[in-house]
């Protein structure tokens, strides 16, 4: 861990600093001190909370890394430390304009390992925020009032994925008693992984399927940075035969694009390459 975040580098701001997040003054359990590490100045600017659970599908961690991305160069990006959701939350967004800050549900010591790469990487470009003392550990509680956290800090709240009982309709949840607009990806109906994002939309949060729709909604004027990418007409036939299809098999993929299952993996492969589909598993895949 000493590897990863220098501990003499961690800067204590209390409760009336000027520094502090401003949206956590108005909090009654509001933390009395915020330990940072990373670019303070990134509190100061407009907030988007971006989440998702473990579970959350290939194609909508994709789509949710290129959601954040976009939005990042009008948006400082917040989310938590976790696998899923969180983790194309930060990918997303470093890749963009590196405005991410994590808030961690334990002290600096109880950073996740999985994840440490990652967090170097926020630590560098964007900032870690913990309202607990290094070496405190991350107990059952310290989710909820992580999310909590979340919710205050965010002008909205994004959720990529949720099941009935993800922690992460925690966060909509209190973005909704906070009055801030909720935003969620649409998941089919029989779908248990976004089974929680449908019942959000709902309830009155926004269907998303672009970062349009959260620019629009939030007043946002989005950087236009879109390549074309060229085609094949294999790619073309295969990638119009995916979006007719979308979580469709290699096999009907195949069909639509008049390919052999054989070519139609090659295909497949390629637009993945150029980021324009995603494997599910089961060879099945989705469009981007």
């Amino acid at each position: 861990m000493t590897e990863t975040i220098d501990k003499n580098r961690i800067q204590a701001v209390p409760l009336g600093s000027p520094l502090y997040p401003k949206e956590w003054t108005e909090l009654k359990d509001a933390p009395p001190v915020v330990y940072a590490y990373g670019d303070l100045s990134l509190l100061a600017q407009r907030k988007l909370v971006i989440v998702g659970s473990r579970r959350t599908p290939a194609n909508a961690l994709k789509l949710g890394s290129s959601i954040a991305k976009e939005l990042s160069e009008s948006m400082t990006i917040i989310t938590g430390t976790a696998d899923g959701g969180d983790s194309a939350a930060i990918e997303g967004g470093l890749n963009g304009s590196g405005k991410v800050v994590c808030v961690l549900a334990g002290g600096f010591a109880a950073l996740p390992q999985g994840n440490l790469a990652l967090l170097k990487q926020v630590a560098q470009k964007g900032l870690l925020l913990s309202p607990y003392e290094y070496d405190t550990p991350v107990r059952t509680f310290s989710y909820g009032y992580r999310n909590k956290l979340l919710a205050a800090l965010g002008e909205a709240v994004l959720v990529l994925g949720a099941g009935e009982k993800s922690g992460a309709l925690v966060t909509a949840d209190y973005a909704f008693r906070y009055k801030k607009p909720v935003f969620a990806l649409p998941y089919p109906p029989a779908s248990a992984s976004g089974a929680g994002c449908n019942a959000l939309i709902k309830r009155g949060g926004y269907l998303t399927e672009a970062a349009q729709d959260v620019a629009q909604k939030l007043g946002l004027a989005l950087c236009q940075r879109r390549t074309s990418v060229e085609l094949t007409a294999e790619e073309a036939r295969t990638l119009a035969a995916l979006k007719e299809n979308p979580d469709g098999h290699i096999s009907e993929i195949a069909r639509e694009a008049g390919l052999s299952p054989f070519k139609a993996m090659a295909v497949l492969s390629a637009l993945e390459v150029k980021g324009l589909a995603v494997a599910l598993g089961g060879n099945r895949y989705a469009p981007v």
